[in-house]
């Protein structure tokens, strides 16, 4: 009686988590699903056309993305740059002393960081770099990025940081390594896996913001780029200002470039997995 107990609470577990699951997949399923259906339309007509040509006018039949795909790519990987190399030596010196002063400084300031709003982000350096500027440009659209992105770096390097056991860090002090060297020939080895997730999810955070662009980045339309100095554009703020416009080619463009955006982030989560099979030390 009692194992039969058990095994029909095992089944209620069970499928309670498969319900909850599927709850949650359905509206990603359905994101998708519409993505395909409106965004691939406009991919099969216009083929390799929509990656490279320029955006629409309101009168003109169809376009491209090639100046948003092209300042997407720029300003994320400037950004990636800017946001990395302080938040993984942050890590590693919070995981490295977690009781001096310092680090629970920069622990309580760059978590509490990841609760501000974009669009705060993005006024902020608008007053800061963009009025002393006198434009809008893809260096500011990509420091407003790096400074979005940069917390969610620090708690990804930190997590991998604090994954490494304690023998391994007690085998490289044994062996009369210095902490750098043992972060350079160990600890890096070691957590690669980990540390390209953090890469990847902090590219990826990068790529897909919005708000950090909207006072930022400018809406570069006539050319493909024009410059880091200058206005550029980018996949997300092409999306939120064409899907709000009342032109229905305007619309055509934002699915497709939402359709673009999505293969995007699936490609690069794919390539990475594939890429990084584990560790060899």
């Amino acid at each position: 009686m009692y194992s039969r107990l058990r095994v029909i609470k095992n089944y209620l577990a069970l499928s309670i988590i498969v319900v909850t699951s599927l709850v949650c997949l359905i509206p990603l399923a359905s994101i998708l699903y519409i993505a395909l259906r409106e965004g691939g339309n406009t991919l099969l007509e216009l083929g390799l056309r929509f990656l490279i040509e320029l955006p629409p006018t309101p009168l003109s039949p169809s376009g491209g993305i090639a100046p948003a795909l092209i300042g997407s790519i720029i300003s994320s990987t400037l950004a990636l740059f800017i946001a990395v190399p302080p938040s993984f030596m942050l890590a590693y010196f919070v995981t490295e002393f977690p009781r001096h002063p310092f680090s629970k400084v920069c622990e309580l300031v760059v978590r509490s960081f990841m609760g501000v709003p974009s669009i705060v982000v993005s006024m902020f350096v608008y007053y800061t770099l963009v009025i002393p500027m006198g434009t809008q440009s893809i260096i500011a659209g990509s420091l407003s990025l790096s400074f979005v992105s940069l917390p969610y770096a620090y708690v990804y390097f930190t997590s991998a940081f604090r994954s490494i056991p304690s023998n391994i860090r007690e085998a490289a002090m044994a062996l009369g390594m210095s902490r750098v060297r043992a972060l350079r020939y160990v600890y890096v080895g070691l957590l690669r896996r980990s540390l390209t997730t953090g890469l990847l999810v902090t590219y990826l955070r990068a790529f897909g913001d919005t708000a950090p662009l909207l006072f930022t980045m400018g809406f570069l339309t006539s050319t493909v780029f024009a410059g880091l100095l200058k206005p550029g554009n980018a996949l997300p703020l092409l999306i939120f200002v064409y899907a709000l416009s009342p032109y229905e080619t305007f619309h055509r463009v934002a699915w497709g470039a939402t359709l673009v955006l999505l293969l995007i982030y699936l490609a690069l989560f794919i390539v990475t997995r594939s890429l990084v099979r584990g560790v060899k030390l």
